[in-house]
């Protein structure tokens, strides 16, 4: 019997996948200078004004067209360089987050408190990828509607590492119950410590006390 997809839990292999694939999308997106164009630009700048060549302009219209030139020069020199890499950096460190998080496997509660910081970590970093790309994106002369679809893949990301460290609550569950058989304590009033010396415990060692 199949399970609808909106009950199914989220797998490492869900969040995986879409990760992958949103850094590919994001990095064909950085390849092409978030869609902006100099050329077009300087030709948007040219019809602003008539088609007037600069000697043509008043020197109000000169004042404002300088400005307007160099905004845009600006964007190609250093604008789009340093978004790009504070936007690789997110998506590095989302990776290498998700990455620490599914190479723990939780055995006590202080590895299983050790795996959610990375996760969340990957969801904070998941976060800052929205706002930096936001803010490339509104800042340069491109069309906005670009983030959509980015934004809403991160949120995606976002809600399957949310998923995916819900379902951690399964080894919450069998770490206290690990925990619980260490000493047991029988209906007669008698302790003992049956579990502690194979794998569900620790025997305690009274041989060298500190």
């Amino acid at each position: 019997m199949s399970v609808l997809k909106s009950k199914r839990k989220a797998s490492q292999f869900e969040v995986f996948h879409q990760l992958t694939k949103l850094r590919k999308d994001i990095t064909d997106l950085l390849l092409r200078d978030f869609g902006y164009s100099y050329e077009k630009c300087d030709k948007k700048l040219q019809k602003a004004f008539g088609g007037r060549t600069y000697d043509q302009l008043t020197e109000a219209e000169r004042l404002r067209y300088d400005r307007m030139k160099q905004k845009w020069e600006a964007f190609d020199d250093w604008f789009i360089y340093d978004q790009r890499q504070v936007i690789v950096d997110c998506l590095r460190e989302i990776t290498k987050e998700v990455y620490v998080a599914n190479s723990i496997y939780p055995t006590c509660m202080e590895e299983l408190i050790e795996r959610r910081l990375h996760q969340d970590n990957a969801i904070g970093q998941c976060y800052r990828l929205v706002q930096e790309l936001q803010y490339a994106i509104e800042t340069l002369p491109v069309d906005v509607n670009t983030f959509t679809q980015f934004g809403n893949a991160i949120q995606t990301e976002i809600n399957l590492i949310k998923g995916w460290r819900k379902a951690d609550n399964k080894f919450k569950g069998a770490i206290s119950t690990s925990a619980a058989n260490f000493a047991n304590v029988n209906n007669n009033g008698n302790a003992n410590y049956n579990n502690a010396s194979n794998s569900n415990g620790v025997r305690p060692d009274f041989d060298n006390p500190v």
